[in-house]
């Protein structure tokens, strides 16, 4: 690949550019799903591909392909060069320069390459089958997937960017349907890791069965303002909208509730959340990123202070500062932009059980409907439609589900006041956060 990538440098120069960025991928997926004990699909997919940016007195012109032949390159490069020529130049815009060596970080397992479809297959089979097993009620599995990738990227510009890696992950996910008296409740659950032997298939499958028989019997539950817990899943999916309003761009842009904040209390004194692109068992953790800057942990917010945002090499120009490693490229096809690689919601952990029977009366949030789309990351205020289960006198009591949970999301931070210690891996995002226990949350209901 570092020849092709090479020959796209030479050709480039032959065209007069002389800032040039050449960013090659390739990689293996596949994803299965079964029903009913039985394989329903199974695919694979391979790809492969180039894109290259040339940079000239601030106007960037783009161009990608598939086709890695001499006459396709050609072309390739032509349309690059010629982007450049019709786009509007912009003073910030530049070829990123090298940022050091790579990250000592491995995120490649070759226990996942030597695995056999034969033993994918098992592994789904034997989540959907805990799942029918736990509990019976469990009427059907609807979806049962195992999913994995394997890819190589690549990168060379004329300033000296030079480098590769490897990487792969792989995870299994059910959707269960349980059914008493006539009302269904749904539940889900994820196993995630880089290699088979990481995932847990029978507490996958065993946790989806619990989490949707647990919701029977739900109803509306009087409207009230109590402490809410928010299972991982949920604060997840909470902390994956808040991380776009962490980002550069969104500040430069006036689209964060955090702009003019750094250096402010944002949060509840015992947060910590993280940018960790490096820490070994993250998901999406790298030696560099889609510029070929090194990723690092950078703390967002520490002590419940705002520590800074996310920068890729573009916004760190314009804010003159160095970029964070979040250039963040989706493959071969597209551009950079700023994004996080793992978040890390951390700080002091209580034990669960502990936090459950020190609540007089609250909610524990496990389903939030709407979070991306009832979230306003630049107002911060949220509306999301829940189910969960009330908590009274520290024991668990009737589960609700079909109302609200409201308010905004700077006042959701500053009244953290507990996390819980069941840490756990979310993918969608990969995010690494526990239980988060919010106090003052006004709960919509009859």
């Amino acid at each position: 690949m570092f020849d092709i990538l090479d020959g796209v440098l030479e050709r480039a120069r032959a065209r007069g550019a002389r800032e040039v960025e050449v960013y090659g991928e390739r990689s293996t997926s596949r994803r299965l799903k079964v029903y009913r004990q039985e394989v329903e699909q199974i695919t694979a997919a391979q790809r492969q591909g180039v894109g290259v940016r040339v940079f000239r007195e601030g106007a960037v012109g783009h161009a990608y392909g598939s086709d890695l032949g001499d006459a396709a390159l050609d072309e390739l490069v032509a349309r690059a060069v010629a982007n450049a020529a019709v786009s509007d130049p912009d003073e910030f815009a530049a070829l990123p320069a090298p940022g050091g060596p790579p990250a000592d970080v491995h995120p490649f397992d070759a226990r996942l390459s030597a695995a056999t479809d034969e033993r994918r297959i098992e592994l789904a089979v034997s989540v959907e089958a805990a799942a029918l097993a736990a509990d019976p009620r469990v009427k059907t599995v609807e979806d049962t997937m195992y999913a994995d990738g394997d890819g190589e990227v690549f990168i060379a510009s004329t300033s000296g960017v030079r480098g590769s890696y490897r990487s792969n992950q792989c995870y299994a996910f059910a959707y269960v349907l349980a059914e008493e008296d006539g009302q269904v409740e749904t539940g889900y659950s994820y196993t995630v890791g880089r290699a088979l032997e990481d995932l847990d298939p029978e507490s996958c499958g065993r946790e989806a069965a619990e989490r949707a028989c647990r919701l029977l019997g739900a109803r509306k539950c009087a409207s009230m303002k109590v402490p809410v817990v928010l299972d991982p899943f949920v604060s997840a999916a909470f902390f994956g909208v808040l991380s776009s309003a962490l980002t550069a761009d969104a500040v430069q842009k006036g689209r964060s509730l955090f702009a003019g904040r750094e250096g402010q209390r944002v949060a509840g004194e015992l947060l910590q959340l993280d940018d960790d692109g490096v820490r070994a068992d993250g998901l999406d953790s790298a030696p560099f990123d889609g510029e070929g800057t090194p990723c690092r942990r950078t703390p967002l917010i520490g002590g419940g202070v705002l520590q800074g945002f996310l920068y890729d090499a573009y916004t760190a120009r314009k804010a003159g500062r160095g970029s964070t490693g979040n250039g963040i490229r989706g493959g071969y096809a597209g551009l950079p932009s700023v994004r996080p690689t793992n978040l890390v919601v951390g700080g002091p952990v209580t034990p669960l059980a502990d936090i459950i029977a020190g609540l007089e009366r609250g909610v524990i949030v496990t389903d939030a409907v709407g979070v991306h789309s009832g979230a306003n990351p630049i107002s911060g205020e949220f509306s999301v439609g829940i189910s969960g289960i009330l908590v009274e006198n520290g024991r668990l009591a009737a589960p609700v589900h079909e109302v609200t949970l409201a308010g905004d999301i700077i006042s959701m931070l500053m009244n953290v006041t507990a996390l819980g210690d069941d840490a756990r891996w979310v993918p969608g995002g990969s995010i690494f956060t526990p239980s988060v226990v919010i106090e003052g949350m006004a709960i919509g209901g009859t």
